[in-house]
């Protein structure tokens, strides 16, 4: 659904998304590979992570402050971002469940080290599917952001004031076709 939305406004919702965004790209595609390659360890794994869910608390304490003060359009979209955190923590829990099993399996064993590298490779593409899924998903929030448009699950469960203006378009369906000219 859009709104007629003020700039200022409209640049203060994209900033959940925004910083979703620099969490997605700082610690998912720049430090975990980097650590992977730098043979970090297991510690490659947990310092990204940690400073992750470290943006993902501040988006969350963010998104439930925000509801209380400012505007509703700004409360709608850190609400929306913070939603959409919890699609990567499905990859976390995928993940840390794949790398449980690892240790589960692995110990004990005389070629654990090898099996382990190899589970632990594999315990990754939850979590770069669902950066993915998330970089997506935020570009576009981003994008909507941008026109003063909330998706219209989120006004319904989280209605807007109503002295906020909905900006009415025609469907493309109800454009008359141009005449013919001849």
């Amino acid at each position: 659904m859009k709104f007629e939305i003020d700039d200022a406004v409209i640049r203060q919702a994209k900033t959940p998304h925004e910083l979703s965004m620099l969490n997605l790209v700082a610690f998912h595609l720049l430090a975990a590979p980097a650590s992977i390659v730098l043979d970090i360890g297991l510690l490659g794994f947990l310092v990204p992570l940690a400073l992750s869910l470290s943006f993902i608390t501040f988006v969350w304490i963010r998104a439930r402050h925000s509801r209380e003060q400012g505007p509703w359009f700004v409360a709608a979209h850190w609400r929306l971002s913070a939603n959409r955190t919890k699609i990567l923590m499905i990859g976390y829990i995928i993940t840390g469940a794949i790398l449980g099993f690892a240790f589960l399996v692995t110990s004990g064993s005389s070629k654990g080290d090898i099996m382990m590298v190899a589970l632990s490779r594999v315990a990754a593409v939850p979590v770069l599917i669902t950066v993915m899924i998330c970089f997506v998903l935020e570009s576009s929030s981003i994008y909507q952001a941008g026109r003063g448009e909330v998706p219209d699950g989120l006004v319904k469960r989280f209605p807007p004031p109503a002295k906020l203006v909905v900006k009415q378009e025609l469907e493309p369906s109800a454009v008359e076709p141009a005449s013919k000219v001849r």
